[in-house]
């Protein structure tokens, strides 16, 4: 599936709108200043995705899961290694790192700020493209890149879209990636809808 220069940007600008919408959320609910912002995305298959990929390969991961389905379905994930979800959950909480606490902190932590980020990164896709999105419960997973995408390597159909994400908060500077997961049909509804909505900005309307 070829996806052109200017509908990539139209969904990097989507996206962009869905972090900034969940940045306000948070910094309402964690009253710290937080600034959430997507300055790369790439679209392929997973093997197209092999340098991003391999750059994590030996990473531990802490990931959030958010499985939806709609006109579009698929998956949706937030990453971070695991060391920087800890300082994450550190520069949120406040809380010393407690081994005998951190991991339920960390897993109850980024679950929420999971389900934040990724509601509003597919929240902004659905209202943008008015096509209607059902979320399943997010969860959880202390995991691999491999230990993630393993199961959808048969499935010749799975394109993924990646966008790297920058958490700004006071003096942390953190970055995640959001990852999408989409059969090639889904991805073509998106694609088509994410068309549909630059042509119809772009075309003037007759005066009345």
């Amino acid at each position: 599936m070829y996806i052109s220069p200017e509908q990539l940007d139209a969904l990097q600008e989507l996206l962009n709108i869905g972090v900034g919408r969940a940045a306000g959320s948070l910094n309402q609910m964690l009253e710290k200043p937080i600034r959430l912002h997507i300055p790369f995305i790439q679209v392929g298959k997973i093997e197209e995705l092999s340098q991003e990929v391999q750059k994590m390969k030996d990473t531990p991961l802490s990931s959030v899961q958010l499985p939806f389905k709609g006109t579009f379905s698929g998956a949706s994930c937030l990453l971070f290694p695991t060391e920087s979800a800890k300082a994450l959950v550190i520069a949120l909480t406040g809380e010393a790192e407690d081994p005998d606490t951190m991991d339920s902190l960390r897993e109850a932590t980024l679950t929420e700020i999971g389900n934040i980020v990724l509601n509003g990164v597919m929240g902004s896709l659905a209202n943008v493209l008015k096509h209607r999105i059902i979320y399943s419960v997010p969860f959880y997973q202390e995991t691999s890149i491999q230990g993630l995408l393993q199961p959808r390597l048969s499935d010749s159909s799975e394109i993924i879209l990646w966008a790297q994400t920058q958490f700004t908060i006071e003096e942390y500077d953190l970055t995640g990636d959001i990852m999408l997961m989409f059969g090639i049909p889904d991805l073509g509804l998106l694609v088509n809808a994410v068309s549909e909505m630059m042509y119809s900005s772009t075309t003037p309307h007759a005066s009345t």
